[in-house]
């Protein structure tokens, strides 16, 4: 039988990469590392360049950098936040259309409605028809 040797392996420092962003364990204590953790220590972070998945106190222990060979990036985040940036809207972003495309704008509405409450307040504070009577009685009497 003739044996045929098989060409090398080539390893490339992305395939290295590629690894270890895909490792579930902490290349600092090869723990695994789990995203359900109460303790603070363990919590989960990543580093912000390879992808390395660290406990946060190892990442710590770490000099604040990744310990992959040739990455030794600075920054990392918690795993499973969101990175990307909130979406801010303000009220001038937004165009100021009927309620239903055929009434009132928004701010009209607003305006008959605060005109409703303050006519509210001020049939509130109107005596009523038992107090005007009342009234009406105290001074017949202090009258008469």
């Amino acid at each position: 039988m003739d044996e045929k040797e098989l060409p090398f392996i080539e390893i490339t420092d992305d395939d290295i990469s590629e690894a270890n962003r895909l490792s579930l364990h902490c290349p600092i204590c090869a723990g695994a590392v789990e995203n359900n953790i109460r303790e603070r220590s363990l919590l989960p972070v990543v580093c912000a360049k390879c992808g390395t998945l660290y406990h946060k106190t190892c990442w710590e222990q770490s000099g604040g950098k990744c310990a992959i060979l040739g990455c030794e990036c600075t920054e990392n985040y918690v795993y499973g936040r969101n990175r990307d940036p909130a979406l801010t809207i303000t009220y001038s972003d937004l165009p100021a259309p009927s309620l239903n495309g055929r009434g009132p704008t928004v701010s009209q509405q607003t305006k008959r409605l605060k005109a409703e409450q303050a006519r509210e307040v001020e049939r509130m504070r109107r005596p009523g028809f038992w107090q005007r009577l009342w009234q009406w009685l105290l001074d017949q009497i202090q009258v008469g």
